[in-house]
């Protein structure tokens, strides 16, 4: 926590949001960053491929292929091709299988990859009905539409990774939070405050109710005014076998401290060893 607030009347602490949201997502980004990542993916690939041929002329026919990506909400590439005189049928083995293309061809030997699958029957299919409206066909116009949305093997990858972004959303709702704590001493009043995704909880305390303050101090040399300072606030718990504990961490030594114009005043009277006095509490973050 850092003081963002210290008058002679009230001192503020908060939980810094860019620390705490950072020391969230460390810790819940293996459950939910990689198959959030992975899913992206997947639905990246989910989509319609619909392909629409133009008769223009007996012997010319013009092809338009269109893709759409995550679930067919997202407009992927389109493809333009004139004069197109044949459909081909390719295949490719891998780790994974086989995948299988559909590649337009034009008079002028251009070839363009219009679209791939991993059903063989189906691949043929398109191949066959595209040569017989080139070839054989009086139709004006060829409309296919390859649908990619539902296929087994992206569902099934999907599913998979559901639950695991499911578990990281639950940690991240558990484990963030940000914790602010006022004492106010003209009303001699504790307020700690949580703010967590699940909503917010405040409570409110009397300085008489502070069980504890614990100071512990780290340094690296032998100067006083180098040591940083732990501090930690013991206040009651909802039961008598338990205690809140509230830990405050200051990144900055006494002396940083100390120099901070709003601060300053009150650290010069009230040194930060007078913290171990409960009663003295307002005093201890002067």
């Amino acid at each position: 926590m850092e003081i963002v607030k210290c008058t002679g009347k009230e001192i503020v602490l908060k939980d810094e949001l860019s620390t705490r949201f950072a020391a969230s997502l460390v810790f819940v980004f293996p459950w939910i960053g990689i198959p959030l990542l992975i899913s992206l993916i997947i639905l990246s690939e989910m989509g319609v491929i619909k392909a629409s041929c133009q008769r223009v002329e007996p012997t010319q026919v013009n092809c338009q292929v269109n893709s759409s990506k995550y679930l067919g909400l997202i407009q992927g590439s389109s493809t333009s091709l004139t004069r197109v005189k044949e459909a081909k049928f390719n295949s490719q083995n891998d780790s994974d299988g086989s995948n299988y293309f559909v590649t337009l061809v034009t008079q002028t030997g251009k070839e363009v990859v219009s679209w791939q699958g991993n059903s063989y029957q189906e691949m043929n299919q398109m191949v066959a009905k595209i040569n017989t409206f080139i070839n054989n066909s009086n139709d004006p116009s060829l409309l296919i539409q390859y649908d990619l949305r539902w296929k087994e093997k992206n569902l099934v990858n999907l599913a998979i990774c559901i639950p695991f972004i499911a578990i990281g959303i639950l940690l991240l709702y558990a484990v963030f939070y940000l914790k602010t704590l006022i004492l106010n001493k003209s009303e001699r009043q504790l307020t700690y405050k949580v703010f967590s995704l699940l909503g917010s909880k405040t409570k409110h305390y009397s300085f008489a109710q502070i069980q504890k303050l614990i100071l512990e101090s780290y340094t690296n040399s032998d100067e006083d005014e180098n040591k940083s300072y732990r501090l930690e606030l013991v206040l009651p718990g909802e039961n008598l076998n338990h205690q809140l504990k509230i830990t405050l961490k200051y990144h900055d030594n006494i002396k940083e401290l100390k120099n901070r114009p709003q601060c300053s005043p009150i650290l010069s009277r009230y040194p930060i060893k007078k913290c171990q006095i409960s009663n003295h509490f307002f005093l201890a973050f002067g």
